[in-house]
């Protein structure tokens, strides 16, 4: 029995605690995320065995093990190797580690997270909502800002139970923070230093991380922190993806019309009946794609984390105990680029004939589509440019739990806040090496308090008179370019200032409050019965907005307050009906002030770079960190930039629900075999609330199209969500498992909220210019139904030891409703100038009609500990996942088309050593091709897949003593890259390049 003094002291903590944590009980906000109260491992230290922290590899399995071994349900672990290390440099590296998960990379780094194929993956913390910045409008996990150092380990959920309120489509991610009673009584503590750098960019990147933990048999308090600062390389290579493309045919309608092979060049192609041959096979039968722009990159990704985990746990009586947790993360993110573009004059024009292309044997409108693997070219648009974007975001999420533990009943009382933001700025700025004579006739006109009309670039080519070959035959993209092209590149006074904007600039926010109420009833030691109900709401806002500046104010503006700008660039000219501008002579002005890249104004801020496309050399751009504060970078070129707010991607959501489940479980035997089953329901009604929106007639200069009010929608829908998990013990070694369950994911909120938005692209070939439609997204419908699906698990494990585990497990997942994208051809959409003169695709998010994903996993630990001598110390760590699946969908090739971001295999290998101190560790990735993108550029059939990838990582440690480990890791060692394309291999698309990653460090504990 505890003394009265101490439960006192302990008493008066306690409502201390209280009093900060009761306004967090109100019963708002919640997430789609739910609770699995069963998934929360922490138990009070009086109940458990004395906890110790061992430390290591070995340590690190035998915890996954147990695990796995003791879940309800099909169940998956990572845990750390020492205080404030997981396995990998980031949680989700971590992860693909399982069975069954599947990750993807941002500069490197993996990010999001799939499991058995899908995104639609909730995420908890310590079996609750979590609300992270990277994901506030999306369900699928993105832990880029949350620092892995404060996590002690995670469970991937993969069989849904009675008490997991809410689950994922085909998983759920329990992150586990350290709290102090998962340590041994006394003071403490763990500090890490180490310092990262990558193979391109060669920046001392400083990482610090440290605990600090106090307890006794009734109190504890811990707090961890970690503080990191990186600068992440990526490279990128081949067409620019968010510009698109067109199918170019060699009918003679198509060849000769707008954007056509012929439309601007006669030379191209040979006449044949029917059309213009331009790819030499005698026929007129073919057809082509034809990408806007071919581009190259260097991207430095800049990222400075800060994240704070704090912990309290008090035993208040025999019978009640207080946890309440604080998780904080800061991440400041720079991504800059320098790099160039190769595209069209006009948009997606074919200005090329096919030096090197095959004919798939597929047709598309009639015509024979081939892949082209060059590209020879009449040199149109060759620019460099630089693109900065400033990522701030911040998440905070508070518990507080009360927890009740009777002879037979047991109570938690539980209030959780989230709160995240999510600000985004951009800055571009883009040269141009032609002499402009494709805008104007090379001449910007301006008024005379400017010097009036200047020269756009003297030194520059004439557009389509050169050749210019680009080559996607090899591993890399390959340019052969003019010779005059090739001089210039070296000279900054062949550079022009052609273009400054600032676009899709985002404000987000959300808030998330939840309230629960969960127990359990033990009948006797064989059945017992779970409850629960729970209250949330969550709200999400989301604006995004371009920013314009006002052009000469009171200096020829038809506006004596100016003309709004969004594309100050020497292509447009300022001569909209509802503002224009002209000097004295009646010339419409042009919108860019165009200068040399020796001008004074850009002194100092210039750099120079190397790309990674073999035939460019170095280029100039401005310096990405020179606009490192975007707004007043716009400033100093053009004062008084405002926010104009893109419609169609704006918008606020909430959520409001109820819920409630009943799970009996029970524990008994069949014959000799033990036996343990749990069936329950959930009952989950779901209350949405949506304001869009509406997105009106266009506005001159590249504005968004004009906001001309809100569409609010409420709806509600409730599902019923039963949930059955059984697991036998064949003998004391081997476990059955089986498990069925119905699920429902919410969408991501975009999809609800978002709207039209429009993307547009000039047409010089008229006088004046116009900006035609080139295309656009419809993001957002409020009436699409969440994810539903029906999910069949039966496995097989087999222990071998602490370490050791051989397993296979069957999966299926049927989706009774997902969301696609689509592309809706539209014919009632203006250009800029008002008229309608062509159809316009836009893709949209539309309701699926089902589909199915089904495969295997089978997986293998061991620890070679029955070797004598230094060989014990060997283990090996090996799965791999078979997930066959299908949209519905079909490629142009005739394929079936998997779902998104889906690998049909995966294989994960991982040899480790821990012996006399030492310990080591080398780990392969493999996952074979996935859908990327359905109906690239909108053209049907067009699916953008990435073809499959290998990454080797490695980590080696050394113990001076008990307390004291140093240690080095590397991450993609043999710099694998990421290659994209359309249907076929040889019809390339892009690459992604990655650098490899060092680190080394020290780490200490006492």
């Amino acid at each position: 029995m505890r003394s009265k003094a101490i439960r006192s002291s302990v008493l008066s903590c306690a409502v201390s605690v209280l009093a900060i944590a009761l306004p967090l009980l109100t019963p708002v906000a919640a997430s789609a995320a739910a609770a699995e109260a069963a998934a929360d491992t922490s138990t009070p230290a009086d109940e458990a065995a004395p906890a110790i922290v061992v430390t290591g590899i070995r340590a690190s399995i035998e915890r996954a093990v147990s695990v796995k071994r003791n879940a309800v349900s099909v169940v998956d672990a990572i845990s750390a190797e020492d205080i404030g290390k997981l396995p990998d440099a980031t949680i989700s590296d971590s992860l693909q580690r399982i069975p069954g998960v599947q990750i993807r990379r941002d500069a490197g780094e993996g990010s999001t997270v799939n499991v058995r194929g899908l995104p639609q993956v909730v995420t908890l913390m310590n079996g609750e909502a979590f609300l992270g910045a990277g994901s506030i409008s999306s369900v699928q996990p993105n832990f880029t800002d949350v620092p892995s150092q404060l996590l002690s380990g995670a469970s991937v959920i993969k069989s849904a139970t009675g008490s997991l309120i809410a689950s994922g489509i085909s998983g759920t991610i329990d992150l586990k923070t350290r709290r102090p009673f998962d340590l041994k009584t006394g003071v403490h503590g763990a500090l890490s230093v180490d310092a990262g750098t990558g193979s391109n960019t060669k920046k001392f990147d400083p990482h610090v991380n440290g605990l600090l933990s106090w307890r006794n048999d009734d109190v504890g308090l811990l707090i961890s922190g970690v503080y990191s600062k990186d600068h992440l390389g990526n490279s990128y290579s081949g067409i620019q993806r968010d510009f698109g493309g067109r199918l170019a045919d060699e009918s003679l309608a198509n060849a000769t019309g707008y954007g056509g092979f012929r439309f601007d060049d006669p030379t191209r192609g040979t006449n044949v009946p029917g059309g213009i041959d331009v790819n030499g096979n005698g026929t007129a039968t073919d057809t082509f794609f034809s990408p806007q722009a071919h581009t190259g990159w260097n991207r430095v990704t800049e990222r400075q984390r800060i994240g704070v985990n704090a912990s309290f746990q008090a035993h208040l009586s025999d019978t009640l105990e207080l946890v309440a947790d604080g998780f904080y993360t800061k991440q400041n993110q720079y991504t800059g680029t320098s790099g160039f573009q190769a595209q069209g004059v006009n948009w997606q024009a074919a200005d090329f004939v096919p030096g090197l292309s095959r004919d798939t044997g597929s047709t598309i409108n009639g015509f024979h589509f081939n892949t082209t693997q060059k590209y020879n070219y009449t040199l149109q648009n060759f620019d460099s440019y630089s693109e900065l974007n400033r990522a701030i975001s911040k998440s905070t999420n508070l518990n507080a739990e009360l927890r009740y533990k009777g002879e037979k009943l047991k109570l938690t009382l539980r209030g959780l806040y989230g709160k995240a933001d999510y600000k985004l700025d951009n800055s571009y700025a883009q040269f141009s090496l032609s002499d402009g004579n494709q805008w104007f006739n090379g001449v910007g006109t301006y008024p005379a308090s400017l010097g009036g009309n200047r020269t756009f670039n003297p030194l520059g080519y004439r557009y389509n008179t050169l050749p210019a070959v680009i080559d996607y035959s090899g591993s890399n993209v390959a340019f052969t370019l003019p010779s005059q092209l090739s001089s210039e590149l070296s000279n900054k006074s062949a550079y022009a200032l052609k273009t400054v904007s600032s676009e899709n600039n985002q404000r987000s926010s959300a808030d998330m409050k939840v309230l629960r109420l969960d127990g359990s009833y033990e009948f006797d030691s064989n059945f017992n019965v779970e409850f629960g109900a729970r209250y949330g709401d969550r709200s999400t806002d989301q604006t995004v907005f371009d920013r314009a500046a006002p052009l000469y104010a009171g200096n020829g503006a038809s506006d004596p307050a100016g003309c709004f700008v969004k594309w100050k660039a020497f292509d447009v000219q300022m001569n909209a009906p509802s503002c224009s501008a002209s000097n004295a002579a009646g010339q419409f002005l042009t919108a860019g002030l165009t200068r040399l890249a020796t001008d004074p104004s850009l002194a100092g801020i210039l750099t120079k770079s190397t790309l990674p496309v073999s035939g460019v050399g170095a280029i100039y751009t401005i310096d990405p960190m020179a606009m490192k504060d975007p707004l007043s970078f716009q400033n100093s070129f053009y004062p008084g930039n405002k926010e104009f707010i893109q419609p169609g991607q704006t918008f606020s959501v909430g959520l409001k629900q109820w819920s409630g489940f009943g799970q009996l479980n029970y524990a008994g035997e069949i014959g000799s075999m033990g036996f343990h089953a749990n069936a329950g329901l959930r009952i989950i009604n779901t209350k949405l609330h949506v304001i869009q929106h509406r997105s009106g007639a266009g506005q001159p200069y590249g504005l968004p199209n004009a906001d001309i009010g809100t569409l609010t929608t409420d709806r509600s829908f409730t599902d019923f969500l039963p949930a059955f998990n059984a697991a036998l013990d064949v003998t004391s070694k081997l476990k059955v498992r089986a498990a069925f369950s119905k699920n429902m994911t919410l969408l991501n909120l975009d999809q609800w909220g978002g709207g039209l938005n429009l993307n547009y692209a000039i047409d010089t070939t008229t006088n004046p210019p116009v900006f035609h439609v080139a295309g656009g997204s419809s993001n957002g419908n409020p009436q699409l139904d969440p994810w539903r699906s029906t999910n069949y698990d039966l496995s097989v494990e087999y222990y071998l030891g602490r370490t050791s585990v051989i397993s296979a497990a069957l999966f299926r997942v049927d989706v009774k409703s997902f969301i696609q994208s689509a592309t809706i051809i539209r014919k009632d959409i203006p250009d800029l100038d008002g008229v309608v003169r062509s159809t316009v695709p836009i893709t949209a998010n539309v309701q699926g009609k089902g589909g199915t994903l089904q495969g295997v996993e089978l997986g293998g630990k061991y620890g070679f500990d029955f070797l004598s001598g230094w060989l014990g110390g060997f283990g090996v760590d090996a799965n791999y996942t078979y997930s066959d699946s299908t949209s519905g969908n079909h490629d142009l090739s005739g394929a079936k088309e998997p779902f998104h971001d889906n690998s049909k295999h995966q294989i994960n290998a991982a040899v480790w050593y821990e012996k006399y101190g030492l310990q080591a560790r080398v780990a392969f990735n493999y996952r074979s091709k996935r859908a990327e993108q359905s109906d690239f550029a909108g053209i049907t059939g067009l699916t953008l897949y990435q073809a499959p990838t290998k990454y080797i990582d490695a980590s080696i440690a050394y113990d001076l003593n008990k307390q004291v480990t140093i240690f080095a890791q590397g991450s993609n060692l043999t710099g694998e890259s990421e290659h994209y394309y359309l249907v076929w291999p040889d019809q390339k698309a892009f690459n992604n390049l990655y650098e490899r990653r060092f680190l080394v460090g020290a780490r200490a504990r006492f």
